[in-house]
């Protein structure tokens, strides 16, 4: 009886950590708690509003990434994409153009960038992993030209609007992350096109064989993508009221350290989005720790770094084992 019942229990352990969202959220509330107790500071009102607008822009980019990602296609360009096509938007109003024409050409810029994404993977068959390191460095040095090493501020009244109105006293940007993540999950569960993310990252030729096109998911995901990474940097640039050359740096990486924490495969096929904001939440409390605990800021890379040959490696343990199962 004390054999079986120690097995029932490890079954149920087992089972308890397969339920990757339920480890993150016991994870995440360890962290707080230590905050809680190490810092007088990390539950005040003042700095979950700090939190919460320091992971708006990451947070809108993670949803679509991750729906990519689950379909088998990441995205490592998202940073570059945010800084250039945001700089463009901006450069755009810096001439004269008005708000409302600033912020579209900024959006159609990110949506093009996407484009080129899906391109270069579908037309020139090139790997998603190789093509947006590519394009990642190609929009980079892009907008290094453009800008010149200069920053584009005194931008019009109505544009920093867009990024500083407050609604019932929340700031617009988290208000931009809230809808972003609500259409997200409703479109990956409940629509069959996004859906079908699931299916092709499981297999790309059971899914084409079984009529799925998944040319037109790459295009529609990195265009999506790329449009969202325009709309948080343009977001960014209006809370700040101005755009440099190095917006956007690191977040292609951060957002991949998330996504996998979050329990999103490299592989695709896995994932959900609940996870995906549970990771992004990690990394922002991560960052958000070492100013209230007054560590050098120098760590964030190496903490980053650490969390993802972690959460890779968890990755490829979670298929071994699945996969030993099967055999």
């Amino acid at each position: 009886m004390g054999k079986e019942r120690m097995k029932k229990s490890k079954g149920l352990l087992w089972k308890a950590l397969e339920i990757r969202e339920l480890t993150i959220i016991v994870i995440l509330l360890l962290m707080i708690g230590f905050l809680m107790i190490s810092t007088n500071t990390f539950a005040t009102s003042a700095n979950i509003r700090v939190l919460m607008q320091g992971m708006s822009v990451d947070m809108m980019i993670a949803i679509p990434m991750a729906i990519s990602l689950i379909a088998g296609n990441i995205d490592f360009s998202v940073g570059s994409a945010l800084c250039l096509s945001s700089y463009i938007g901006c450069m755009a109003m810096g001439a004269g153009a008005p708000a409302w024409a600033g912020i579209l050409i900024g959006l159609v810029t990110g949506a093009i960038l996407g484009i080129l994404n899906a391109v270069f993977i579908c037309e020139l068959h090139i790997t998603p992993l190789i093509a947006t390191m590519g394009t990642w460095m190609a929009y980079q040095g892009i907008a290094l030209v453009l800008a010149g090493g200069n920053t584009v501020s005194g931008l019009p009244d109505g544009f920093k609007e867009f990024g500083r109105m407050e609604l019932l006293g929340i700031p617009v940007p988290i208000i931009y992350m809230l809808i972003i993540i609500v259409i997200g999950m409703f479109v990956l569960k409940y629509n069959n096109f996004f859906h079908q993310a699931y299916f092709i990252g499981c297999n790309k030729d059971s899914a084409r064989l079984a009529g799925i096109n998944t040319k037109k998911f790459i295009y529609v995901s990195y265009a999506i993508t790329g449009l969202v990474a325009a709309f948080a940097g343009m977001t960014l640039a209006a809370r700040l009221g101005s755009v440099s050359q190095n917006s956007g740096n690191g977040l292609e990486f951060r957002n991949v350290v998330a996504l996998l924490i979050g329990g999103v495969s490299m592989d695709g096929g896995e994932g959900t989005l609940i996870g995906t904001v549970l990771g992004v939440t990690i990394m922002q409390i991560v960052s958000n720790s070492l100013v209230l605990l007054n560590i050098n800021a120098s760590y964030t890379q190496i903490i980053q770094g650490a969390l993802l040959v972690l959460a890779v490696a968890v990755d490829q343990f979670n298929k071994r084992r699945k996969e030993s199962a099967v055999a």
